[in-house]
């Protein structure tokens, strides 16, 4: 067990044999006693042995009792200190018990049972001081690191509420694309049936059919893409994004996801800035007030839907967002449906309060959407239409430049290819059998490989054969064993991955790995990968 020290007491006193006896009692008691002939000294003993009580005489040289007092009075709260003093009469006394004494005991001191009696009842109050204190000091840290502990918690029932959103989010695009991609389907079926047809009968296919072919896969591209991108990422992943970019990607599902016979207008600022934060929050919230705007028109005649992002170079005062380096950018989501009574607009974002029927709302919906713009640095505006309708206003400070375009954006390479023979290593044969024609209209030489397995055995048969790898999103180790067999062989070869991923590409890719490209590739975008790959400088692998 620990050594307890003896409890020190510090006598000021200028006559010694009051010193003397004073030691001498306390002594007899265990106690260690500091002895000190006048205030200034008693003051340097003080701040250098940090005495457990001090026992003060008034009337000394150098420094009386009553200027220790003084210097004392930041620590005299919490440490004993009992007046001892044989002149002086009341009124010194209420002057030391004003500074902070805890006793006064008047000389002689005629038994020592009466300072026995000072010097314990001092003590035990002290000794209660700090049992109170420590036992304060307990309780706030333990509301310290409860309150962190329930910050903790509600953080990530907000991550889970964002979560929850998006899921719901998730299953209404999954109900409108069902309907979406079967119009598209329906499309190239019938063009590619007219365009079989005319060339069995000897004709040159219509070019209006091939285009239209082209144009609705172009469109079921574009809303694959927007929605992968959405579903894909269920991380946080903050950057420095342009505004007009990721509401043009939301503008792609909502319109591919919504009732047909509700119109959508859109109208969007050329250059409305750009924001730090996640991009599929911003699109989170376009979806979210897009989402209740449709349940307001359920039964309404000519429902209509109207989207603007503007930015404000004069900042209305009602729109006003105090940042003198930003823009105000104004996303408004507006319909015609019945709106909102004017008593229930300032309960919209409450949480679990909703106007939909019974087990069709969480009303979780807008209390998110207010959480995600509140991380953006902006505010929430909702307002009736007098015409019928609700309006909304996400303002947000952005900056006034969106990101700029690298230079090889803006200026691709030509895309033709000069004979290079390139390796392809794709499992499903009519994507093989089209990349390969596709790679020969190029003006490349395709080598079919139908496995990674297989593409490593054509790398070790003719390693200097090989200018390009072209492979399919396989497993990173499959990948790594097809890098690492070029390498072996001695091959210069780079690797362009072509994913289905929503992330585009591997966390961590073998550095062989030149360009990701992501599916469904069209002829251009294909050829300027390729070309940027082989123009570039061999890599020392």
């Amino acid at each position: 067990m620990p050594e307890t020290r003896p409890t020190t007491v510090l006598v000021v006193d200028d006559d010694a044999f009051v010193r003397a006896t004073t030691g001498t009692v306390l002594k007899s008691r265990g106690f260690e006693v500091l002895q000190a002939g006048n205030g200034l000294e008693g003051l340097d003993l003080f701040r250098a042995r940090r005495p457990d009580l001090l026992i003060v005489d008034l009337k000394m040289p150098v420094m009386n009792g009553l200027d220790l007092l003084s210097h004392l009075s930041d620590v005299i709260d919490r440490v004993p200190v009992l007046v001892i003093s044989g002149e002086g009469g009341l009124d010194e006394a209420v002057k030391a018990l004003r500074l902070g004494a805890w006793d006064y005991l008047v000389k002689p001191i005629v038994s020592p049972t009466v300072l026995n009696h000072a010097v314990d009842k001092a003590l035990e109050r002290a000794a209660l001081i700090r049992e109170n204190e420590e036992y304060r000091l307990g309780l706030e840290r333990q509301v310290q690191q409860r309150t962190l502990e329930l910050q903790k918690a509600n953080l990530e029932l907000e991550h889970q509420f964002l979560k929850q959103q998006k899921l719901g989010i998730i299953g209404t695009i999954a109900g409108g694309m069902a309907h979406d991609f079967n119009n598209i389907l329906s499309s190239v079926v019938f063009s590619a049936e007219l365009v079989r047809g005319t060339i069995e009968a000897g004709e040159a296919p219509d070019q209006e059919d091939l285009e239209r072919i082209l144009r609705v896969c172009q469109r079921g591209t574009s809303l694959i893409r927007s929605v992968l991108h959405f579903t894909g990422k269920m991380h946080e992943e903050f950057t420095r994004f342009p505004i007009r970019d990721a509401m043009l990607e939301a503008l792609e599902i909502i319109r591919g996801t919504t009732p047909q016979h509700i119109a959508i207008e859109a109208s969007l600022d050329p250059e409305p800035g750009a924001l730090f934060g996640d991009p599929v929050h911003l699109q989170q919230i376009l979806m979210n007030l897009t989402n209740n705007a449709v349940h307001a028109l359920a039964g309404s005649l000519g429902p209509r839907i109207v989207i603007t992002v503007r930015r404000h170079s004069d900042q209305e005062p009602k729109l006003l967002v105090t940042d003198p380096d930003s823009v105000l950018t104004v996303i408004t989501v507006s319909d015609n449906g019945p709106g909102i009574p004017d008593e229930d607009l300032p309960r919209l974002c409450e949480p679990f309060f909703t106007t939909k029927p019974k087990d069709e709302g969480t009303g979780l919906g807008l209390f998110v959407t207010q959480k995600i713009v509140k991380t953006l640095r902006g505010k929430l505006r909702f307002s009736r239409n007098e015409s019928g309708g609700l309006t909304v206003q996400v303002c947000l400070p952005a900056s006034p430049h969106a990101p700029t375009e690298s230079a090889e954006a803006a200026a691709p390479p030509e895309i033709m290819g000069c004979g290079e023979r390139i390796l392809v290593v794709e499992s499903d044969p009519e994507v093989r059998a089209a990349t390969c024609a596709c790679l020969s209209r190029l003006g490349y030489e395709p080598i079919p490989a139908d496995s990674p397995g297989r593409g490593v055995e054509t790398v070790a048969a003719e390693p200097g054969r090989l200018d390009l790898v072209l492979t399919e999103d396989v497993t990173a180790g499959q990948t790594e064993d097809l890098c690492a067999a070029l390498s072996a062989a001695g091959s210069q070869a780079p690797v362009v991955l072509v994913s289905a991923s929503p992330t585009l590409g591997l966390t961590v890719r073998p550095a062989r790995v030149c360009r990701v490209i992501s599916k469904p590739v069209d002829l251009g975008s294909l050829g300027r990968a390729l070309r940027h790959c082989l123009s570039r400088p061999p890599r020392k692998i």
